[in-house]
């Protein structure tokens, strides 16, 4: 025991020595051109007459160098700093110009890090999964904050975007679940896909600087209010969807937690992916004729919902959209929809019944009668029963996943198809019928006639026999 103690320290000292000798003053702690560029703390490439820094192998740094061996070091590269978990402060000098993707992925201590004033690009994933955090302050040089850059940053509470920024990528703020503030930059042209996903914190959000979205009763909307962005975690009670919104965007209500009954206008076409996503207070649902599609997650986790209903209008239910709406008891699925996706109503442990019209083209696997046990795996759902037309989609669905299922009808093509046999056969019976009959009647007549005939020359032949006769009797009486 005091051995490995031993060992332990001895490598805590060697880590805090060899952090210690991270920045060398001069080359000659620099390896040659031939070797690995290395000064103890960093892996370089040289690139153009600039230094690269391609790997962070000291456990822990406070700062990056803006000059080795007299060459400039202009970048971070992809994966430089992943999963440096015990960097907790960072200072990156303005000679870099260029932060790779996942740059930073996975520092999972790094609490403070101030960004180089002329910073041109910031890669993909950059600070994702950065989770304590808490502030940070975007260049002015930037004009692009990339997919997923500061995902699951769930400490992140206020970020400064300057006004040149003009597109906000993908999932780029998805799951800063502490966010409490955002302003929309002057110069915002695009909101990518999840930017603003998960937000339970976010209580202000400020598009005074720009012409192009406004912030009305908690939403954040395009200044036609046609397209909603985000709701604030503060909107309670009921929620009416304002009637010229005709799109509500992927992750706009997510985590708001205080919604508890939710009324869409005819005018909205599609709900997005995570639209409505754990809000587990809403208990209806009130969607409208004119609804086109429901994303993937729309309502998952929404536990307060009991009735699901879909419009007729719908063409898709994406995967996983009501997954683990646990007290569901009632999905109705009318005639029009075409296609369930997978896991769909998967978790939905109150739901018993489902009737699945034909309209239905394609189920996604698990998207009925199936839960989670306890650890996660898929189960089937005990006393789920579903009602399939023959030979449909979701019959086929029923089979293949062993869900108990109750056949309701035909499918039509089925049911011509035998009509048509059905009519074919008694055609045939019908023809065979009619030509014994007359085979019959032929036969018949035949008989006839050769009865007849046979009569006639019988009665000829009587007829001659009494001639003959008649004749015999005149010749003898001559005689005498």
């Amino acid at each position: 025991m005091k051995l490995n103690k031993l060992l332990s320290a001895a490598a805590a000292i060697a880590a805090a020595l060899s952090s210690l000798a991270a920045f060398p003053a001069g080359a000659e702690g620099l390896q040659g051109p031939d070797d690995v560029l290395s000064d103890g703390a960093f892996i370089y490439d040289l690139v153009d007459g600039c230094y690269t820094i391609k790997r962070c192998t000291a456990s822990i740094v406070t700062e990056i160098p803006a000059v080795r061996n007299g060459v400039t070091i202009n970048a971070i590269g992809d994966n430089a700093f992943a999963n440096c978990s015990a960097i907790s402060k960072l200072d990156i000098p303005d000679s870099v110009k260029t932060i790779g993707d996942n740059a930073f992925v996975g520092c999972t201590s790094l609490s403070e890090v101030i960004l180089p004033e002329r910073l041109e690009h910031l890669g993909e994933h950059a600070f994702m999964g950065c989770s304590m955090l808490e502030t940070i302050i975007l260049p002015e040089t930037l004009t692009e904050i990339p997919a997923y850059a500061f995902n699951m940053c769930d400490h992140l509470k206020s970020i400064d975007i300057p006004d040149t920024v003009t597109s906000i990528g993908d999932g780029a703020f998805y799951e800063c679940t502490s966010l409490e503030t955002f302003r929309i930059p002057a110069s915002l042209e695009k909101i990518g896909t999840l930017a603003f996903n998960e937000w339970y914190s976010i209580k202000d959000i400020d598009a005074s600087a720009n012409d192009s979205y406004v912030v009305e009763d908690g939403m954040l909307m395009d200044k036609k209010k046609a397209v909603i962005y985000r709701g604030l975690a503060s909107i309670e009670g009921d929620l009416y969807i304002p009637d010229t919104v005709t799109t509500i965007k992927s992750g706009a209500f997510s985590g708001c937690l205080g919604i508890s009954n939710l009324f869409v206008p005819d005018k909205t076409t599609v709900i997005d992916d995570y639209a409505f996503a754990y809000c587990p207070n809403i208990k209806k649902a009130d969607l409208p004729q004119g609804l086109s599609s429901i994303g993937e997650w729309a309502f998952a986790f929404d536990e307060g919902l009991t009735t699901i209903e879909i419009p007729t209008t719908v063409s898709s239910i994406g995967s996983l959209a009501f997954a683990n709406c646990i007290n569901a008891d009632k999905v109705l699925i009318p005639e029009g929809v075409g296609t369930i996706g997978e896991k769909a109503f998967i978790g939905c442990d109150a739901l018993k019944s489902v009737n699945v019209t034909k309209s239905v083209t394609s189920v996604g696997e698990q998207a009925f009668g199936k839960t989670y046990d306890s650890e996660g795996n898929v189960i089937d759902l005990e006393g789920f029963t579903m009602s399939v037309f023959g030979g449909s989609a979701a019959h086929k669905y029923a089979k293949k996943a062993k869900v108990k299922y109750d056949v309701v009808g035909r499918d039509l093509s089925s049911i011509i198809f035998i009509i048509v046999v059905i009519a074919l056969i008694i055609g045939v019976i019908a023809a065979a019928a009619v030509l014994m009959t007359k085979s019959r009647k032929s036969a018949d007549r035949g008989a006839k006639k050769a009865k007849k005939k046979a009569e006639e020359k019988a009665a000829e032949e009587n007829y001659e026999k009494i001639v003959e006769t008649d004749k015999k009797k005149d010749n003898k009486k001559d005689k005498k």
